[in-house]
């Protein structure tokens, strides 16, 4: 059984999904990561992927499927040695309609399924602040934020002592627009998941710890008793 975790730049996809996947047996799976791993493995699909990566433009749906065929591969056979991961956490793929369909596609030829699918919701404002506070040191690339994880000195990168710096990309024009396509994009993707019944929406805007809980109590009994419908579509909050 495996989860999708889906979520807007910003939304802490990435921070929950290393600190969910222990803890559900799943193995975290970022298709960035994948890419990367690929090229550096110099597999048959990483020197596919490479030429397209290093050109900057979008890696293709059926190249990105079979990346995450392979690792799946990987996923199986560490399991039918009795090693922990029961599956895959999906950080923030798929993406698109099309990529959703070739995925239950491949799971369906593998007789796996998505248990749920959790969208971690928060609002455009908070997005905005969040990204637009990134610092990136342009010599290591260690990144910061400035009010969440500031340098240990202001304006010194704690790694190589260059100077962190907010990038083009990260500035408030940039970022409306790079939030506003992803959700145009992701709209029919969420509609879809919605009338399967596995889409569940947490309230993302909480302390890491509290969303954390919210994704736990929303998934665990679907991850326990492999159900694959009948979850809410509503916020899930923890009231603790």
């Amino acid at each position: 059984m495996h989860l999708i975790l889906m979520g807007a730049q910003g939304s802490g996809k990435g921070t929950q999904a290393a600190r969910l996947a222990p803890r559900l047996r799943l193995e975290h799976l970022s298709t960035g990561d994948l890419f990367r791993e690929a090229i550096a493995a110099k597999s048959p699909l990483g020197q596919r992927v490479q030429p397209i990566y290093d050109r900057g433009d979008l890696i293709p749906d059926d190249l990105t499927v079979a990346l995450v065929e392979e690792r799946l591969d990987r996923i199986a056979a560490d399991r039918a040695e009795g090693l922990a991961a029961r599956g895959a956490l999906f950080d923030g793929f798929p993406r698109t309609l099309a990529q959703a369909e070739a995925l239950d596609a491949l799971l369906a030829r593998r007789g796996e399924a998505i248990a749920a699918i959790v969208e971690i919701d928060v609002p455009m404002d908070q997005l905005v602040s969040r990204l637009s506070g990134r610092r990136v040191c342009p010599n290591c690339g260690t990144t910061y934020h400035v009010e969440f994880n500031p340098p240990k000195q202001a304006g010194v990168c704690d790694v190589c002592g260059g100077t962190p710096a907010q990038r083009d990309d990260d500035k408030p024009g940039p970022i409306t627009r790079r939030l506003e396509n992803y959700r145009t994009q992701t709209a029919p993707l969420l509609a879809y998941y919605r009338e399967r019944g596995l889409l569940t929406r947490v309230d993302g805007a909480q302390d890491i710890e509290l969303v954390t809980q919210a994704i736990l109590d929303a998934v665990g009994p679907r991850l326990a008793d492999g159900a694959t419908s009948g979850t809410s579509d509503g916020p899930v909050r923890d009231e603790a």
